[in-house]
C-alpha cells in the first residue's frame, strides 16, 4: 500500500525526531551535565575574570550557577550582563546570607550530575572541569581532585604543594587530609563530585549557614561517603589570596571562636571514628589556633577567649 505525500512527511518527521531523541541520549551519556554553583559577593573587581574562565571551558554540557547573595558593587549587574549572552548562565539574586547560604542555595538549584564548586574571585583552567570529570570516569570514583595555584596580590610568593596523582578510598583521604604531610587541602573548590555523594552528606543543608570556616565544618562528612577519590596533580585552579576576603578581615572574638567551633567539629567527627593517629595532629594543629588567636586577641588589645574547656578535651584526646 502506498502512501501519499502527507503521510510520508509525517514518517520522515517521526524519524528525524527519534534520531534527535537519540543523538540527545548519546550526547548526554557521552557529557553529562556539570553544574558549577559560584557564590557572587562585592567582587565586581574579579567577577569578568572569573566568569570568562568558566565560560571557556572545553567541557560541552554544563550550567554555571552565579548565586548574588545581595551584592551592592555592582556584581548583580555584571552577573546579569553575562547570563544575558551565554545561555548556560543562570543567576539568582537573594539577600545576604553569606557564603553558605549561597552554596546551598546552588545546590538547590543545581541540575547536574556532577557538581564543582568555584569562588568568584577565583580563575579556572580551560580544562578544569574536562580533567576532573575524567579522572571520575577513569578510577569509577565519586570525587575528583585537581592542585591549584595561588595568586598573592599584596605578597610575592610561590605556593607549593606536595600533592600527587593518586586514588584513594575514603578512610585513606580522610588519612591524607589530616595526616603528617596534609596534601589535600579541606576545601570544596578544586574538587568535583558526583551530585548523590553532596545529598547524601548533610541534611537539610550542605553547608552550616551563619558561620565561618564552613569547609571546615563539611568537608569530613562529604568524603566519608565517596567510594573512591581520585587525584591529579596538575594544577587546574587559581585560588585568589585578597586583603578584603573573609580570612583577612581582621581578627574578632567571633571570628575566632567560630574557627575554632570548625576545629573542634572535625576533631570530633575523627576521636568518635578512633582515627586517634589523626586525632592527635588534629588536637596539636587545635591546641596552637587556640594559643595563637588567643594571643593576637590579646594584643589587639580585644576580649580575649575562654580556653580551659579547649585546653581539657585537647588534653582527653592526645592523652
Amino acid at each position: 500500500m502506498k502512501m501519499n505525500g502527507m503521510e510520508t512527511g509525517r514518517c520522515m518527521e517521526q524519524d528525524i525526531r527519534k534520531q534527535e531523541e537519540t543523538d540527545k541520549k548519546k550526547f548526554v551519556e557521552t557529557f553529562p551535565l556539570i553544574s558549577v554553583i559560584v557564590p557572587v559577593y562585592q567582587v565586581k573587581d574579579y567577577l569578568d575574570e572569573c566568569i570568562q574562565s568558566l565560560s571557556r571551558q572545553t567541557w560541552r554540557n554544563m550550567e554555571i550557577l552565579l548565586i548574588d547573595d545581595g551584592s551592592t558593587d555592582g556584581s548583580s549587574a555584571i552577573c546579569d550582563r553575562y547570563a544575558g549572552k551565554d545561555s548556560r548562565l543562570r543567576v539568582f539574586h537573594q539577600g545576604n546570607q553569606g557564603l553558605s547560604g549561597a552554596r546551598n542555595e546552588g545546590l538547590r538549584q543545581a541540575k547536574g550530575e556532577y557538581i564543582a564548586f568555584v569562588d568568584s574571585d577565583d580563575l579556572v583552567s580551560p580544562i578544569y572541569i574536562e580533567e576532573l570529570y575524567h579522572l571520575i570516569r577513569k578510577y569509577d570514583a565519586d570525587i575528583s581532585v585537581c592542585d591549584y595555584s595561588v595568586n598573592w596580590e599584596t605578597v610575592d610568593r610561590e605556593h607549593r604543594n606536595d600533592l600527587k596523582s593518586i586514588c584513594l578510598d575514603s578512610e585513606r583521604m580522610l588519612m591524607e587530609w589530616h595526616g603528617k604531610r596534609k596534601r589535600v587541602e579541606t576545601v570544596v573548590w578544586n574538587k568535583l563530585y558526583r551530585r548523590e555523594i553532596l545529598l547524601s552528606s548533610v541534611q537539610p543543608a550542605l553547608f552550616p549557614e551563619g558561620k565561618l570556616h564552613e569547609d571546615v565544618y563539611v568537608s569530613h562528612q562529604i568524603v566519608q561517603h565517596a567510594r573512591r577519590i581520585a587525584v591529579t596533580e596538575e594544577k587546574l585552579y587559581m585560588y585568589r589570596q585578597r586583603e578584603s576576603s573573609i580570612k583577612n578581615s581582621g581578627i574578632t572574638e567571633e571570628g575566632v571562636r567560630q574557627n575554632l567551633d570548625a576545629q573542634a567539629a572535625r576533631l570530633d567527627f575523627f576521636y568518635h571514628r578512633g582515627m586517634k593517629g589523626s586525632c592527635r595532629r588534629l588536637a596539636v594543629g587545635y591546641l596552637l589556633h587556640v594559643l595563637m588567636f588567643g594571643w593576637k586577641l590579646m594584643r589587639a588589645g580585644k576580649i580575649g577567649i575562654k580556653i580551659s574547656n579547649e585546653l581539657s578535651y585537647l588534653w582527653k584526646v592526645i592523652i
